[in-house]
């Protein structure tokens, strides 16, 4: 088999966790962004990807009868949005199957799976951009998205997902940096909404320079953003500091550090955090991956005892502060550790009643293994990847736990990730 390019006509059989359509044909799996289930397509093949071969769609010959028009007017070049063609409830469908379909396949029941929780679509507080000049055309910089797989940049003029707040100043962002940023240079933007005003991280290979410095000090003042960062390699200074970002983290202020992990919108945080809060029991508990207190600060605000553990340290720390200006600072200890590397041993463990962990997108088997050999009474686990959570999830029943419900969440939609809550019991 070669990777020479050629026109196929295929029918689509299932859609797969990026929202890509995927066929089977003569020349092997194919994955084929914008086509549904159930449609006879014309497709261009293209490079390798994974077991099969990326394909691009060039005509719909038979449109499944789920097909719906994007609300989106960027959808057929931006990559934030993968799935607005479908109809919305076999799209409530198709991300319920995606926690269902992962469990089942390491041998749980899939009725373990609850309902969806649903999310509105504009509440993204929080966004990451690009902004690019190429050498070629100086006399332009690109602020936006990136496009699918792909490192061109769309420019938004409009998004359905984010807070409306934030697509104001992504307007006023884009005027702004189309002289700042240099020919050949391209910026990494993350904003996000704080009570108290807007807060920007911007990561470069190269330090901004004292006239970038004074335009994105004046910009912060005349749109009353609480602070502007810069980050090279792994150094993050501050450009304009007006006021240190409070956000309002399950319902309890705290300082947010320059690019801290956050949930992307406060009604999916909220949702998480009732339903960790609801799964655990007794007056000691462990908190690992806490980040800057997501489930850790309303668990210590209910009357427990907790452990926070996180390899940011910064997180840490605005969580302690969080917890102290909160009155139950007395109910929080806090750990900065690796959990990766150095995952809370078996003889750690001992003591709690309930331990929660919300690992990274790669799971934490190192620490569901630690957990299985443990006498803890009951794990809430949150994940953002059904397949390593099932695999960690495998790891736990394999050690004794019962898997009592799986709850997912859409906090990203109309994209292919997905939020979920899994509470175990021994």
């Amino acid at each position: 088999m070669t990777d020479k390019s050629e026109d196929l006509t295929v029918e689509i059989a299932s859609l797969g966790p990026r929202g890509d359509g995927i066929a089977e044909s003569e020349r092997g799996r194919l994955y084929v962004a914008d086509a549904l289930p159930g449609e006879r397509v014309r497709v261009r093949t293209g490079g390798k990807r994974g077991v099969g071969f990326v394909a691009t769609l060039k005509e719909v010959v038979e449109p499944s009868p789920e097909r719906a028009d994007p609300p989106c007017r960027h959808f057929a070049d931006c990559g934030g949005c993968s799935v607005q063609h479908l109809e919305d409830g076999a799209y409530g469908a198709w991300k319920y199957q995606l926690v269902a379909a992962a469990l089942e396949r390491v041998g749980f029941d899939p009725d373990v799976v609850a309902p969806l929780v649903r999310t509105e679509p504009a509440g993204r507080r929080r966004a990451e951009f690009s902004a690019f000049r190429p050498r070629a055309s100086a006399a332009r910089t690109f602020f936006g998205f990136h496009a699918r797989a792909s490192r061109h940049v769309v420019e938004i003029e409009d998004c359905l997902i984010l807070h409306p707040d934030l697509m104001t100043l992504v307007a006023k962002l884009r005027t702004e940096l189309a002289e700042l940023v240099s020919p050949g240079a391209r910026w990494d933007v993350s904003v996000t909404l704080a009570e108290n005003g807007a807060d920007a991280l911007i990561s470069a290979n190269h330090a901004p320079g004292p006239d970038a410095s004074l335009a994105l000090a004046m910009f912060a003042e005349r749109e009353d953003l609480a602070r502007v960062s810069w980050k090279t390699g792994g150094e993050v200074e501050p450009v304009a500091m007006r006021r240190r970002p409070v956000l309002e983290v399950s319902g309890h202020p705290v300082d947010i550090p320059p690019g801290v992990f956050l949930q992307a919108s406060a009604e999916a945080e909220r949702a998480l955090s009732q339903l960790v809060c609801d799964g655990a029991a007794g007056s000691n508990i462990a908190d690992l991956y806490c980040g800057t207190g997501t489930f850790a600060l309303p668990l210590a605000a209910g009357g427990a005892n907790v452990m926070a553990v996180d390899g940011d340290g910064a997180a840490v720390e605005a969580l302690a502060r969080a917890a102290g200006t909160g009155g139950f600072g007395g109910q929080v200890r806090t750990e900065i550790r690796d959990l990766a590397k150095r995952p809370f041993t078996t003889a750690e463990l001992k003591g709690f009643d309930t331990v929660v962990f919300d690992p990274p997108r790669a799971g934490a088997a190192a620490q569901a293994g630690e957990l299985a050999n443990s006498d803890v009474a009951r794990v809430v686990a949150v994940s953002c990847n059904p397949a390593t959570f099932a695999r960690d999830a495998r790891i736990l029943a394999d050690g004794g736990y019962a898997l009592e419900q799986v709850t997912p969440i859409d906090q990203f939609v109309w994209s292919g990730h997905v939020e979920l809550v899994g509470v175990f019991r021994r």
